[in-house]
């Protein structure tokens, strides 16, 4: 299915309203052919365009894509700021949207205000008890916190619910399937705390297989391997994570992994 018919078909075909409509199956079809090419500060602009129709758009799943695509343009191209900042002024006109909580929730993370982000997360979740996106990420940073347990059944919730989620074309299926690689790094991180290295492994081995250029998914592994003694292959994942690109590291994490590799390579 073609993602300008499939937007579409969400949008309220009101009379009155439909150049409104048209206006925004315009740019959110541009804002996708940019997304498409990697080309994030160019699909900005339409995205923000587009939601500045909020009051007209009847379907929640239209302004759920808009503003689940408008964070990732922030977070992958490292401009958490202004993703925070945007999102704070819409919730403050817009407080049950529950992707602008998820979204500024992803920018609190990566910025490293993980308590902010968990509440976020929650919140998101108050609105959503189901979201994917929303269950991913507290998942993972729950484990970040060292609250295995709690990260296993948000990540666990957000498996099931990806089981029950049918794509409407090859794009939206490689989405899906990009997210499912993030929940199985976040369950491989949270297993390992609770002492499952074996179970923790398998877990990295799914989630690498479904999206290998993912840095993040070695840096785990990373910690993991140095925890359990490993300093070579931990050596190893690291230098990978910081040449993997699809998602990169945020600005912390490689300086995380450049300290680590420096530490361990003195002490091998």
């Amino acid at each position: 299915m073609k993602f300008l018919r499939w937007i579409g078909e969400r949008l309220s075909p009101q009379p009155r309203k439909r150049e409104s409509h048209n206006n925004v199956h315009q740019l959110l079809q541009e804002a996708h052919d940019h997304l498409r090419l990697g080309e994030y500060d160019k699909a900005r602009a339409p995205l923000l365009q587009a939601i500045g129709s909020r009051d007209d758009i009847n379907e929640s799943e239209t302004i759920s894509y808009i503003l689940t695509s408008l964070g990732a343009t922030w977070l992958l191209t490292e401009r958490y700021e202004d993703g925070i900042v945007f999102f704070s002024r819409y919730i403050d006109r817009y407080s049950e949207d529950s992707e602008a909580y998820s979204g500024r929730a992803e920018a609190l993370w990566y910025t490293g205000r993980i308590r902010d982000a968990i509440r976020d997360y929650s919140r998101a979740l108050e609105l959503k008890p189901n979201n994917i996106l929303s269950l991913s990420g507290r998942g993972q940073v729950l484990g970040e916190v060292g609250e295995h347990g709690r990260a296993i059944e948000d990540l666990d919730l957000a498996l099931r619910a990806l089981e029950t989620v049918s794509a409407p074309d090859a794009s939206w299926a490689k989405w899906y399937e990009q997210i499912e690689a993030f929940v199985h790094n976040g369950r491989a991180f949270a297993l390992a705390g609770l002492g499952k290295n074996g179970a923790a492994m398998d877990e990295f081995e799914v989630s690498i297989r479904l999206s290998p250029e993912n840095a993040w998914v070695y840096h785990n592994r990373g910690q993991v391997c140095e925890l359990a003694g490993d300093q070579e292959n931990a050596i190893a994942d690291y230098q990978k994570a910081l040449s993997k690109k699809n998602p990169a590291l945020t600005p912390n994490r490689k300086a995380h992994a450049q300290a680590r590799i420096r530490e361990l390579s003195n002490h091998s």
